[in-house]
């Protein structure tokens, strides 16, 4: 069989290329990887599964130095922004066959608005499966310590936000020490899911008081890694309040959403805190006044409390003297009715019993016309017998005696 060389072969491909794409024409794919050399720019492009991160196409491409200089002139800072790994992207190309090199994609434009409508798309799918797992306000649930002090910051150590943020702690008018824990972290980039993810997970056991993700700014593209579902999941999940300052000027990325609270930049996380410790610290100051106020209206009221004793103490033995000694008058003075009355009843008696004795008397007895009969010096009265044996009686009278021999 005829065969044919390597060179022949690619040959043949070229012109079958060459024939069929006569014309540049629009690509949808996604950056793998991009680098700079010399002012070339060189791509990896790729295509993903659908419903996985299967790559099932991949090709290299590139934009000379000339033709970047053109698209930067046309969509300006944009372009940085979109030539990031990750980054979907929809591109004009023209197929440039080598026999040596083989295929490649000559770049020639860049449309951003694909790639912003896919961000937003994206975005957009991300926020409603948050909503349908109920994260979107999980961490905001969290509850604030009353002061915060051990802060753990997720940044990079070169980004001049943190920078701010340290130095805006350091000069807070109050004096409030802070005690700051660097995560590092990238904060722009195919890293920034992994090593983000990754802190947030640190800071779980390590006794924080707040997690601040914070950053110096940048395009919507360059904060598009804040708009990553296992970044806002992280967060969601978080039993440490987060806190951002990402960046965003109006937008607010996924991650602000599920975020405890949201700033704009790294200083005004660094404003917050130190308002949330003054917050705190007047509470106390009022607490103190309003201590020192009960404090003083209790000794205040125990003062007129023991006054009025002191004053009792000093009238109440003045009033129990005089109220025991008219107790005492009173009873003497019934003592002294009591014993006239008694006297008078025992005087009435005896004058009574004189009277009676008096009538009941010999004499009177005798007076009446009676006799008293005495025989043997024994007075016999009551029975005529006593008088039958032979004695001599004597018969008393009034009057006299009568003596009677019974012979």
């Amino acid at each position: 069989m005829e065969a044919f060389s390597l060179y022949e072969v690619n040959q043949y491909v070229k012109r079958v290329l060459a024939l069929n794409f006569e014309e540049p024409f629009w690509v949808e794919c996604e950056l793998n990887s991009v680098s700079n050399s010399r002012g070339n720019i060189y791509l990896d492009l790729i295509e993903k599964a659908e419903d996985s991160d299967e790559i099932i196409a991949r090709n290299s491409g590139n934009i000379w130095y000339r033709q970047f200089l053109f698209i930067k002139k046309k969509l300006g800072a944009l372009v940085d922004s979109i030539l990031q790994d990750g980054t979907k992207v929809k591109l004009k190309v023209n197929i440039t066959y080598s026999e040596r090199y083989g295929l490649s994609l000559n770049i020639e434009d860049i449309d951003p608005a694909y790639t912003f409508g896919q961000f937003e798309m994206n975005r957009q799918k991300t926020i409603e499966q948050l909503k349908s797992k109920r994260l979107m306000e999980k961490n905001a649930k969290r509850k604030l310590p009353r002061i915060l002090q051990h802060i753990a910051v997720i940044s990079s150590k070169t980004a001049a936000g943190y920078q701010d943020f340290v130095q805006q702690l350091k000069e807070n008018p109050y004096g409030y020490c802070y005690k700051v824990s660097l995560l590092q972290s990238a904060m722009q980039g195919p890293k920034t899911e992994r090593e983000v993810v990754k802190a947030i997970e640190l800071a779980q056991s390590e006794g924080y008081d707040m997690i601040a993700i914070i950053r110096g700014g940048g395009s919507k593209l360059d904060l598009a890694a804040f708009d990553n579902y296992n970044i806002a999941t992280a967060i969601a999940h978080s039993l440490v309040p987060v806190v951002t300052g990402i960046g965003h000027d109006i937008d607010l990325s996924i991650s602000d959403m599920v975020a405890h609270t949201v700033l704009k930049t790294p200083t005004a996380v660094a404003d917050w805190l130190v308002e949330h410790n003054s917050v705190f610290e007047s509470e106390i100051i009022s607490l103190e006044g309003d201590i020192f106020f009960e404090v003083q209206e209790l000794i205040r009221s125990h003062r007129d409390e023991l006054l009025l004793i002191e004053e009792k103490l000093q009238t109440i033995p003045y009033h129990t003297l005089a109220l025991h000694e008219q107790m005492l008058d009173n009873l003497d003075d019934t003592i002294d009715r009591l014993g006239y009355t008694l006297l008078e009843k025992e005087a009435y008696k005896l004058e009574a019993a004189e009277d009676l004795l008096h009538v009941l008397s010999p004499e009177q007895v005798l007076s009446r016309g009676y006799a008293l009969v005495k025989q043997n010096d024994t007075y016999r009265t009551t029975k005529a017998s006593i008088t039958k044996s032979p004695a001599e009686l004597e018969l008393i009278f009034s009057d006299g005696i009568l003596n009677v021999n019974q012979n």
